[in-house]
């Protein structure tokens, strides 16, 4: 089955986005309402300001960037399978910067509405990164 060519190209422009490290072309993918859910820190995060708020301390200080490997997309939403990495170079909340490069798979599951993702849930191992940078 063929992806949806509109959720499909709102996929890309969103990941371009993250990859820029301009958050506010990110912001732009998500509605208002958003409810996005980070299983990685069992955190879950209600309406844009809250969304904006722990992406810039988590994502923003890490310097993320995501390669896409796989991507599915339906007239309803998308799931992504990516790889996360960059260079910790910010300080975190109780996460002094270490200077090191990490590289961390996920996945992630979207529902999209009137061309806005409204619901998203990312998959990844926390662990993992802290391994990598040496706090764990």
């Amino acid at each position: 089955m063929p992806n949806d060519p509109e959720t499909e190209e709102l996929v890309k422009g969103y990941v371009r986005a993250i990859g820029s490290g301009d958050l506010e072309l990110v912001w732009a993918f998500y509605a208002d309402n958003i409810v996005y859910e980070d299983t990685a820190v069992s955190q879950v995060y209600y309406g844009i300001d809250a969304v904006k708020e722990f992406y810039t301390k988590s994502m923003g200080a890490l310097g993320v960037r995501w390669l896409v490997d796989t991507c599915y997309a339906t007239d309803e939403g998308f799931a992504i399978a990516w790889h996360m990495g960059g260079i910790h170079e910010h300080d975190r909340p109780g996460m002094p910067a270490t200077g090191r490069f990490f590289t961390v798979p996920g996945a992630s599951i979207a529902r999209v509405k009137n061309g806005k993702i409204v619901r998203n849930r990312d998959f990844w191992n926390n662990l993992d990164l802290l391994r990598q940078l040496g706090l764990a």
